[in-house]
């Protein structure tokens, strides 16, 4: 289900329900512009706190445009998940000094148009949004008293005309009519908010305040003698004001209460603009970071991590084809798993998606993640157990425990001599260790093989297996400093043409 700003205060109720019902929340998120390599030098190597340092300079002005979220419930009769997904349109908004910007990459919008985003959905219909420090500084004006001045700093001409527009309406009704109330209708929530203050202000003798069951207009009662009359005390107004401007940030918060698992594939980066798009900008420290995080999503699986970790298990012939998230979703939905022959659960969409969804879909993704969670952790759990078995969430989430907040760092560029040499045999990564000597990280064990029997007898080089023992001491630093890297298989190339000491 697509959600805008037109759409979400009615969902909101029936979005808290699903979320509360649900076992665990799979997550997508599709961005205004990317990380690319002419901008970016990221390598293997990078120690998880260097990885943060390079990320969170380029991450600021870059936003989600898109997050889809599936809620998947486990009907225990059935035997069978019940999924929920929703797709979120966010666009940033502009309140007093609080000025939201983002960046635009070509190749970005290249590809989003390849995938048919809706650019007109984000910029007309997209759900507005603050993070928690941006609600922080709003209620300290409101305490403070100045939350009037503050949101009026970024009204616009138009917007300035229409408040007066309203206020001579009212008083045309005032001098010439003879009903008791008089409704006027206002989109904007500022606007509604500054409307109410200045009527009051105007013409002392009325009483204002929302109308019941719509929140875009405003009753007015002529006095206090008209029955049922009420004036709506400032702390509401100021209330729905918020509440209205927190827009996508009261999901976050939701997710925050129920602290259900979060799912997603590949999901570094996506936490990282959680960060700061919804809490605040970027800690310097790593380690904050993490904490923060931690704070709103205790619980974490990544299906790009897991399915790495769990493709050891299978042979060659047996793994998919690669783990991006398309190509693995399509492993487990067209039944290709020989792991998986007997007791699956049925997974179904409540509210089906489009018939032409395609993938970099925020919503489908999302689904499509939590799709491969299930899979992985039957999986797991039959394994645990060692036979297949009618295995329900828990048991899932209790087999892939060892995987709980772990996710794939994405592998780094190759920027040296030695990508000519083993560049053929498929992705690979490379760190000097002197003027002699590489450390070389490839992506699968196979790669590995492939290199050592093709070098095996070579009279310039000479590759084999890294040994943090049998190696130079200088070289250890190299190991991953408790880092999370798919593709962590590393081999030691020395050119034989130098006479070096580590030989």
């Amino acid at each position: 289900m697509d959600i805008t700003k037109e759409n979400f205060y009615e969902e909101l109720d029936n979005i808290a329900k699903n979320i509360k019902d649900s076992c665990f929340i799979s997550f997508d998120a599709e961005f205004s512009a990317i990380l690319t390599r002419e901008s970016f030098k990221y390598s293997l190597f990078d120690t998880n706190e260097e990885r943060y340092n390079k990320y969170k300079t380029q991450i600021s002005t870059m936003k989600m445009m898109q997050v889809g979220l599936t809620m998947f419930q486990y009907d225990r009769e059935l035997d069978a998940y019940l999924a929920t997904g929703y797709t979120f349109h966010l666009c940033p908004q502009l309140i007093g000094r609080i000025n939201q910007s983002l960046i635009f990459q070509a190749s970005t919008l290249k590809f989003l148009c390849k995938h048919n985003f809706d650019f007109n959905k984000f910029i007309y219909e997209g759900l507005p949004y603050l993070s928690k420090s941006d609600e922080a500084l709003l209620n300290r004006y409101r305490i403070e008293n100045n939350l009037f001045d503050y949101v009026s700093e970024s009204l616009e001409f138009d917007e300035e005309k229409q408040i007066n527009q309203c206020s001579s309406e009212v008083s045309k009704w005032l001098s010439s009519s003879v009903e008791d109330t008089m409704y006027l209708d206002i989109d904007n929530a500022i606007c509604r908010y500054l409307l109410h203050l200045e009527l009051r202000q105007r013409y002392p003798g009325i009483l204002t305040t929302d109308s019941l069951g719509n929140s875009k207009k405003i009753l007015i009662y002529r006095d206090k003698n008209v029955e049922g009359a009420k004036n709506a005390p400032i702390a509401i107004l100021e209330d729905n004001l918020i509440a209205y401007l927190l827009g996508f940030l009261h999901v976050i918060k939701l997710l925050e209460t129920h602290k259900k698992p979060i799912v997603g594939h590949n999901m570094f980066l996506d936490m990282l603009f959680l960060h700061n798009q919804f809490i605040g900008p970027l800690p310097d420290s790593y380690t904050m970071f993490k904490k923060n995080i931690n704070s709103v999503f205790p619980t974490i699986f990544d299906t790009k991590y897991i399915s790495h970790a769990m493709s050891k298990k299978l042979t060659f012939s047996e793994s998919w084809k690669s783990n991006a998230l398309q190509d693995l979703y399509e492993f487990f939905a067209e039944r290709k798993c020989k792991k998986l022959e007997y007791g699956i659960n049925i997974v179904r969409l409540t509210t089906p998606f489009d018939v032409k969804q395609s993938y970099h879909e925020a919503g489908w993704d999302a689904y499509c993640s939590g799709y491969c969670f299930i899979r992985l952790g039957h999986w797991a759990a039959c394994e645990n157990r060692g036979k297949p078995h009618v295995i329900g969430p828990r048991e899932k989430l209790a087999a892939l425990a060892p995987y709980c907040n772990k996710v794939n760092v994405i592998r780094g560029g190759v920027s040296y001599m030695v990508a000519s040499l083993l560049g053929s045999f498929g992705s690979i990564d490379i760190k000097p260790c002197g003027k002699r000597a590489a450390l070389v990280a490839t992506g699968a064990q196979f790669m590995v093989d492939k290199i050592l029997k093709t070098y095996e007898n070579n009279r310039d080089y000479r590759i084999s297996k890294y040994s943090v023992y049998k190696h130079s001491v200088a070289c250890r630093f190299a190991i991953w400093s408790g880092s999370i890297v798919t593709g962590g298989l590393a081999l030691y190339l020395i050119h034989k043409k130098f006479k070096s000491i580590l030989l």
